[in-house]
């Protein structure tokens, strides 16, 4: 039987801040929306008890949270500890694959017993580098994702396979990933609030209703996922997207969301050390209708200010739902050539660097 983990660093960000500065334990650190109109990057579970959340504007979040500590984004310093995280998994599996800076999947099905691999892992990451994870084991990625947010912050949950449908059953709808919030507004309308009620509509209903993706999101709902780790697989493209807590309708606040976004995946085009040629801006409207527009780099072409470009070709009446950015186009190995050598993070993002 296959063995998954999923591991996810909880309030990686805001951990992180207050693993550095331990006088701000236990209260509600938000990290990023430092700007009258910044957007939250993550924040405190004590911040999360007033309801503060990734992506919400800064504006919002201070006056759900007015005692709220916001603090700058710090990429040098979370990708510093996300190496000694990833230097204590790959000690035990060659077969991981990571999602950003804070999460991974491991394959351990070469152990016969993997829990006790697994709590090792969570012990030695909190006590070499000071911070809790979540993890969930199972015989899938896809129930493991759902084992470790089962129970956060601080998890460590196995799902067995005959346990499968008992733990899904009473489970919002929105535990399944790539279940916004649009989708469970339309799916509430059919009487739909949990993946039991989910299983009353057939295979061809969600094709229907979530195009290509239904067929997985049918499978997965009963704990059916066929996915392997694929390790050194050619990438086309990086990108991150956020769904937004409400519709934004102003360029600024979009915008703010669209360069967060610009920031993070552009430390996974580090990670992966790859040279994109190629910025795309997704916009998802209220109405659910996809817009998307690109650019192309040029020499010494500055990331930010292209994505700036990108933000005047869209409407924002409508109301949008959902932002994207991501890099695409990348040169082969060995072909980055003058125009990339001396290019730093700052010299792409502009002077200004984070949120």
């Amino acid at each position: 039987m296959k063995k998954f983990l999923h591991l996810d660093i909880d309030a990686f960000f805001a951990s992180v801040e207050q693993l550095d500065r331990p006088e701000l334990r236990g209260k509600p650190v938000i990290v990023g929306g430092t700007g009258n109109r910044g957007v939250v990057a993550t924040c405190s579970y004590e911040a999360r008890a007033y309801g503060v959340r990734s992506a919400m504007p800064a504006a919002l979040a201070r006056r759900k949270c007015p005692q709220g500590i916001f603090l700058p984004v710090r990429y040098e310093r979370y990708r510093e500890k996300s190496a000694e995280i990833a230097a204590i998994y790959r000690g035990y599996t060659d077969l991981y694959e990571t999602v950003g800076l804070d999460e991974a999947y491991l394959d351990l099905s070469h152990y016969d017993n993997a829990v006790p691999i697994a709590r090792e892992i969570k012990r030695r990451i909190r006590e070499e580098t000071g911070l809790t994870c979540s993890i969930g084991l199972s015989y899938n990625m896809s129930m493991a994702k759902i084992a470790s947010d089962l129970k956060k912050p601080d998890a460590f949950v196995v799902i067995r396979p005959e346990e499968a449908l008992e733990i899904l059953c009473p489970l919002p709808i929105g535990a399944l990933h790539g279940i916004g919030r649009k989708s469970q507004e339309l799916l509430a309308k059919r009487g739909i609030h949990t993946v039991g009620d989910f299983w009353a509509l057939s295979r061809d209903e969600v094709i229907r209703l979530f195009g290509k993706f239904g067929d997985a999101l049918y499978r997965r709902a009963r704990g059916e996922d066929d996915r392997e780790i694929v390790m050194d697989r050619p990438i086309k493209s990086l990108s991150r997207e956020t769904t937004l807590p409400y519709d934004l309708y102003e360029r600024e606040s979009i915008a703010s969301v669209a360069h967060a976004l610009l920031d993070e995946v552009w430390q996974d085009v580090e990670q992966e050390g790859v040279q994109p040629q190629t910025l795309t801006l997704k916009i998802k409207y209220a109405d659910f209708t996809l817009r998307t527009r690109q650019r192309k780099a040029a020499a010494g072409a500055v990331w930010k200010e292209l994505l700036e470009e990108l933000l005047d070709a869209f409407d924002y009446k409508p109301g949008v739902r959902l932002v994207g950015v991501g890099f695409s186009n990348f040169l082969p190995d060995g072909a980055a050539g003058e125009r990339y050598e001396q290019l730093s993070l700052f010299t792409l993002l502009g002077e200004e660097g984070g949120r």
